[in-house]
């Protein structure tokens, strides 16, 4: 190998380690506030040295009649062990069924950031909905242009509205017991979580509380982009280089 290929591979090399990317920074946000229920709850923490806000609103596809093709706004209950949610089907909440649940209807909180962001994990406790306890769970993800405090309109809105607005989901499988899952999605403003449709894969209920989110930065962090432009610098030189050398040979 040449001493201009050998300076060209190893800006390559240098390049491509550039390109790899840091470890995001992430916040957990705790959900888990005691007793109570809203319409909505506003949350705000710091991440890579920003200020997120976020909103969480609860929705169901059961109105006061049962299950529905269409989506309505729910109350937002925040209980020890995470958010949950009370449909217009559900009373006064009892029997566990102010959990975020698919018993009559599919229950679900959306998230709202007012900027884009990884929603890497979520933490699950389940609670036995008519003799069922399970977590199958689905996450969803979208882009839009609704400030992160304001109502997205969706009340009474069919279930398609919904699924149309969001750019990805995934299905994430539970069980019995507690647990933290891996989400997988692109960088997002608005992100979904709610109990799988039509009891998941195994056909169970599934019933559970949301203890917390793990949200992840988007963007690399300074070091990354440090890197990267030593990439681009090194990648540059060597084509300096190459022409200065091309140039000299041709005079001769």
């Amino acid at each position: 190998m040449t001493k201009l290929k050998m300076i060209a591979a190893a800006a390559g090399l240098a390049l491509a380690a550039a390109a790899a990317p840091a470890s995001a920074a992430d916040f957990t946000l705790n959900l888990i506030n005691g007793s109570g229920s809203s319409a909505y709850k506003d949350y705000s923490f710091q991440l890579d040295g920003k200020t997120v806000n976020v909103r969480a609103t609860a929705w169901s596809t059961a109105n006061a009649s049962g299950a529905t093709s269409n989506v309505y706004d729910a109350r937002l209950g925040y209980y020890d062990k995470g958010l949950g949610v009370l449909n217009d089907s559900e009373g006064s909440g009892g029997g566990n069924t102010h959990t975020i649940d698919n018993q009559n209807g599919q229950d679900f909180i959306v998230f709202q950031f007012d900027t884009a962001v990884l929603l890497s994990k979520i933490t699950t406790n389940p609670f036995t909905v008519s003799n069922s306890t399970d977590s199958d769970a689905v996450i969803g993800w979208a882009n839009v242009s609704t400030g992160w405090n304001q109502s997205l309109g969706l009340d009474g809105k069919s279930v398609n509205v919904v699924n149309n607005m969001l750019s990805g989901s995934q299905y994430l499988e539970g069980g019995s017991s507690a647990s933290t899952r891996n989400v997988s999605g692109a960088a997002s403003n608005l992100w979904l979580v709610g109990a799988a449709a039509n009891g998941g894969a195994d056909g169970k209920i599934d019933g559970f509380k949301l203890g917390a989110v793990t949200v992840s930065s988007a963007v690399p962090e300074p070091a990354t982009w440090m890197m990267m432009i030593g990439g681009f610098a090194m990648v540059g030189a060597a084509v300096r280089r190459r022409k200065s050398v091309t140039g000299g040979a041709a005079v001769a």
